[in-house]
């Protein structure tokens, strides 16, 4: 890892107020991400993290949302296919080709993941 790197992770985690920036940073820690990633790498993962986290709050209703209105479709897909992207160009980066498939499965779990809520599932 650069030092770069380690300065963005501490960049993060010293934000002055809980949210994302500080969630992601001390999980992206925890997973070790700071001795394998480079701080591009990081970048990317962080912008497809980030990402996942609106389309999960899209898809479900959540926030400011107010609910899931058909209204908001375009927006919405709009939004996944950013994630896509972004997920896509991750997974492109040198650092995600050599990290073993528990760490993927980690890093996926932990960022990339969106789900819908069973109760805004069509039926």
């Amino acid at each position: 890892m650069d030092a770069e790197s380690e300065n963005f992770f501490e960049e993060l985690e010293s934000c002055p107020r809980e949210g994302f920036k500080v969630s992601f940073g001390k999980a992206a820690r925890r997973l070790g991400l700071n001795s394998v990633l480079k701080r591009s790498e990081v970048l990317r993962l962080y912008e497809a993290a980030f990402l996942a986290a609106l389309c999960n709050i899209s898809v479900n209703g959540l926030g400011a949302c107010e609910g899931v209105k058909p209204e908001k479709e375009a927006t919405r897909c709009r939004l996944e296919q950013a994630f896509m992207d972004a997920c896509q160009n991750f997974y492109e980066c040198d650092g995600w080709k050599v990290l073993t498939m528990l760490k993927k499965k980690s890093i996926q779990r932990a960022f990339l993941t969106v789900s819908v809520n069973e109760e805004n599932l069509a039926h």
